[in-house]
């Protein structure tokens, strides 16, 4: 049975980070994947990646902290997938208290054998595992706030998930595959649980090294529209919010550096949350009642043409009008109103 990375003819567009002048500009535009070469091939952790693995690893450990980080690690024969367990009420790997020097050195150790246990810290904030990492390896990816966070580990697979924020992620060391596919493939993509996940965001249930069309029939069809980049140091990939990606790590040892921003005031709050309210208050009401609300989701919320209130005064307008700092605090005090009755 083929992969599903061998399946998938649809490369991820590219570009040089010479081709570039501004790269928050150029970001900040951009609506679909796109991988941009050489993007941080001037970081010393990439320089040392060039050169081998062990130097690699032995320049982030020079930057690495002892503060406690969550490691994760599976056993040899799930190939380093992280993911539920045969029963889906549990995992098929273990969670523990570490620190990015002993990961490091852990990895270090197992480097030579040829079906190692995959050992893994997933996303964790760079300034508190390695808090000079950004000094000496800097990037300008957006005037938004921004979250920058390491992954380190040997090989891994994510399974297909999506984020909430915009997302370049740049390779620092060993090599990475993602698997993209846009917003609107949701349905195809049989996705697990909300609340019950392996690292926080729902994932597809789809085994993207043996995919099972018969238990999963509709993935053929997301397949028809799925992009494939291939990253090596040097390299980085933007990822706009919301398209699910499966991430592979394809190396001895993998670094890569996560840039997360919302393209929002900071005010404004995670439409996550109002999915799930949307969830308990509409999900289940009759079908034309659901439509009669969708009409007016779509004029209080998803129509740009229409200004809401523009026929009413502006000092009776309330939160009608440009949703600001104030305004966002109203909304909050209106919803715990309704939520605590």
């Amino acid at each position: 049975m083929q992969s599903v990375a061998q399946q998938i003819k649809q490369q991820v567009r590219q570009c040089h980070i010479d081709e570039i002048n501004d790269l928050p500009a150029f970001l900040a535009e951009q609506t679909a994947p796109i991988v941009i070469k050489d993007v941080c091939a001037l970081w010393p952790m990439v320089k040392q990646a060039k050169q081998s693995n062990q130097q690699a690893l032995s320049y982030l450990k020079s930057l690495a902290s002892n503060s406690p980080v969550r490691a994760f690690s599976a056993p040899a024969q799930e190939q380093g997938r992280y993911f539920y367990n045969a029963q889906m009420d549990g995992f098929n790997f273990s969670q523990y208290v570490s620190n990015l020097v002993e990961l490091l050195e852990q990895l270090e150790q197992v480097t030579a054998i040829a079906e190692p246990d995959s050992y893994y810290m997933g996303s964790t904030a760079c300034d508190y595992c390695a808090p000079d990492f950004n000094r000496y390896n800097p990037l300008l990816v957006t005037a938004h706030k921004c979250l920058k966070s390491l992954w380190v580990g040997n090989h891994s697979q994510i399974a297909a998930h999506y984020d909430n924020a915009d997302n370049l992620a740049c390779v620092g060391a060993g090599s990475r595959e993602f698997i993209l596919f846009a917003p609107e493939q949701v349905d195809n993509l049989y996705i697990g649980p909300l609340e019950f996940t392996p690292a926080g965001q729902a994932v597809s249930l789809v085994d993207f090294t043996a995919p099972d069309f018969e238990r999963f029939p509709r993935f053929k069809q997301a397949l028809n529209s799925a992009q494939i980049a291939k990253l090596t140091p040097g390299d980085g990939i933007f990822i706009p919010a919301l398209w699910w990606h499966h991430v592979s790590a394809q190396s001895v040892f993998n670094v890569l550096v996560n840039y997360w921003w919302r393209q929002a005031a900071d005010h404004l709050a995670n439409p996550f949350d109002a999915l799930l309210h949307s969830m308990l208050a509409i999900k289940d009401l009759p079908a034309n009642h659901k439509t009669n609300w969708q009409q007016l989701f779509n004029h209080y919320v998803f129509n740009d043409n229409v200004e809401l209130g523009e026929h009413t005064p502006d000092n009776v307008k309330g939160i009608l009008g440009k949703v600001d700092e104030l305004t966002a605090r109203k909304i909050r005090q209106l919803l715990l109103q309704k939520l605590n009755r």
